[in-house]
């Protein structure tokens, strides 16, 4: 059995639960068809029993939209549901040339001891030819297979992730840590003789199937639900197109306490986009350039057709299945890339504050424009701020103040900074798939343009995820730490495997100078209130 996932304080987001295929041997089931010889030939005709096929049917039907089995009156046989699985079932005994056919998928338990209990009467009944029933039988089976269910649908969808039909992680955690959820099938080992029987009186040895292990995260439901109410009242309220994400996470450990990407999907049937439909079909139409589909030549896939012109094509009729659900399933946080902003002034600030280059009280002039090279800058909405410290420019967020600063630690100071706090790399976190495709200058490339424009977060293109443990860096002390989601790993019985706790890469900047970005971030917090 595949391990569980729960959150940091034992509520289960992941879980698996014994689920049953229902199957028939429509050649075996005798008691739906009547068979003919021809005399010459031999050959032989099955003919339908409309009469049994129909009980048969409807019996099977009515147990597998009951839920449990037993409601068999509660089931509306005039729903279009109904119709549908009736329809499946009859279609499916009417192969009588067939030895084996699908019913049914993920029956629970009480539906398929109903299904059989059905079965064995019906059998049974009619092992004795009468006038008004002729002998024969139905041949039903099942096979035990696995569901994975989360109980919380799109919650932490794009943390979680999901599996495939066979039982795979494909995305998020279930990925990520598919060895240590999925567990060891059972085998057995024994001598086979040329034609693949086992040998009699051979030795085998049999080794026992292993569950999987659980995951206990940092993940707080609580957090989480907070964080993904208000990221939703955002993305809505600021009308933004390509979704929106959020982080929270402990400075000290990397412990994420909430991750969200926004719009996402319910893991339980990640294939379903209808809730976000209106919303995916505006992003895919904002974004021509990006997202039109064109078509392909018929004799090579990977070419496009052209038209007179050498023009590509666009596909009249396109399928945007795939794009809908590649939109959809990543995690915004380590996957897509942004320009911070004015996010990473504190990490100018910080590279100031470490190098010498600036105090708390060192004081620059803001005009409300400032020119490096050809290029002239200014302050959201052409503010001018005037003589101010380093505190104060950081609560106005004012460009002019942070470029000029920038210029005071130079380029290849600004940029070994940058690299000592993660910029240039992935963070390390527990999740699949996280970008290693930064857009940044090169310390060569670092010119007084450039280093101008990265001093304010405007010239290079990172992930939430980095900025979070850039930031985090800044403020707990000055250590780098690896984010992560998974806090534990637990055994069947709940005995913990592994702890992973703190993982410290390095330290980027000095304790005190973490202690000033505290204080300043603190007071700038305090006046936005």
């Amino acid at each position: 059995t595949r391990g569980e996932i729960y959150d940091t304080s034992g509520i289960t987001l992941a879980s698996t639960s014994v689920v049953w295929t229902i199957w028939a041997d429509p050649s075996y089931s005798t008691a739906l068809y009547t068979t003919t010889t021809d005399q010459d030939t031999k050959a032989e005709t099955r003919t339908i029993d409309e009469a049994a096929m129909k009980e048969v049917c409807t019996q099977i039907t009515l147990r597998l939209l009951s839920g449990d089995g037993e409601s068999l009156d509660s089931v509306d046989t005039t729903s279009a549901e109904y119709q549908t699985q009736y329809q499946a079932v009859c279609d499916a005994l009417s192969q009588n040339e067939s030895s084996y056919q699908v019913l049914a998928t993920k029956v629970n338990n009480a539906v398929k001891l109903s299904i059989e209990s059905y079965v064995s009467q019906f059998n049974k009944a009619h092992k004795r030819a009468t006038e008004t029933s002729r002998k024969g039988n139905i041949s039903v089976g099942s096979e035990k297979s696995f569901q994975r269910n989360y109980p919380y649908g799109a919650f932490a969808a794009a943390v979680l992730g999901f599996t495939d039909a066979d039982g795979i992680g494909t995305y998020g955690l279930e990925k990520s840590y598919q060895s240590t959820l999925a567990g060891v099938d059972g085998r057995t080992i024994t001598q086979r003789n040329a034609v693949g029987n086992a040998i009699a009186d051979a030795n085998a040895t049999t080794f026992a199937a292993k569950d999987g292990s659980n995951l206990v995260l940092s993940l707080d439901v609580n957090v989480q639900e907070i964080a993904e109410r208000y990221l939703n009242e955002a993305i809505a309220a600021n009308t933004v197109e390509n979704r929106g994400c959020a982080i929270v996470m402990d400075v000290k450990t990397g412990a994420i306490l909430a991750m969200a990407s926004k719009p996402d999907f319910d893991p339980n049937d990640p294939q379903d986009f209808s809730a976000n439909l209106a919303y995916l079909a505006e992003q895919v139409q904002a974004e021509p350039e990006l997202y039109t589909i064109y078509l392909r030549d018929e004799n090579d896939s990977k070419k496009f057709k052209l038209d007179e012109n050498g023009n590509k094509i666009v596909d009249p009729d396109p399928d945007y299945t795939g794009t809908y659900r590649d939109i959809l399933w990543k995690n915004k946080t380590i996957t897509e890339l942004y320009y911070p902003g004015s996010v990473f002034k504190v990490i100018t600030a910080a590279m100031g504050l470490d190098s010498g280059h600036a105090t708390l009280n060192t004081t620059l002039n803001c005009s409300g424009a400032y020119s490096v090279a050809k290029q002239t800058y200014h302050c959201a909405g052409r503010k001018s701020h005037g003589a101010q410290n380093l505190a104060e420019a950081l609560r106005n967020s004012c460009n002019i103040y942070f470029i000029q600063l920038g210029q005071r630690v130079g380029s290849s100071l600004f940029y070994d900074y940058f690299d000592a706090f993660g910029f240039t790399e992935r963070t390390g976190v527990d999740l699949p798939n996280e970008t290693s495709f930064m857009q940044y200058y090169s310390k060569s490339r670092l010119g007084e343009v450039e280093l101008a424009s990265s001093a304010f977060g405007q010239a290079m293109a990172v992930t939430p995820l980095q900025v979070c443990t850039a930031i985090s860096a800044a403020v707990n002390g000055g250590y780098l730490v690896t984010p992560h989601v998974v806090d534990k790993i637990t055994d069947a019985n709940g005995n913990v495997i592994q702890e992973i706790g703190a993982n410290v890469r390095r330290q980027v900047i000095s304790q005190s100078a973490s202690e000033v970005i505290r204080q300043m971030m603190a007071v700038s917090y305090t006046h936005l209130r």
